[in-house]
């Protein structure tokens, strides 16, 4: 966590933490021109590789998953939650 995220409240914290992991895994992907985050185009192919990185990040006791209080399913969902949340394709892709 960078310094200044002492100023986002806890469910912000959760939501940049399942982003990063998401960018991670490869199931969202940051635009190269205005780094907004979209979704994988075949979401689904990712969802074993992020299952698999929350399971080793918990096991590894990552501090970023102490924020779901070490739960993979509540990270899990937590991703889940934010890839509902994300624009479907990032309109730079259009100029």
């Amino acid at each position: 966590m960078a310094l200044l995220d002492i100023l986002l409240s806890k469910q912000m914290k959760k939501n940049k933490v399942a982003t990063e992991i998401g960018l991670q895994s490869g199931l969202f992907v940051m635009c190269p021109i205005c780094h907004g985050v979209t979704e994988a185009a075949e979401p689904s192919a990712f969802w074993p590789p992020t299952e698999t990185l929350v399971r080793q990040l918990v096991r590894e006791h990552d501090p970023r998953v102490r924020l779901f209080g070490d739960d993979t399913a509540t990270l899990l969902n937590a991703i889940d939650e934010v890839a509902r949340g994300l624009p479907y394709r990032c309109n730079c892709h259009s100029i």
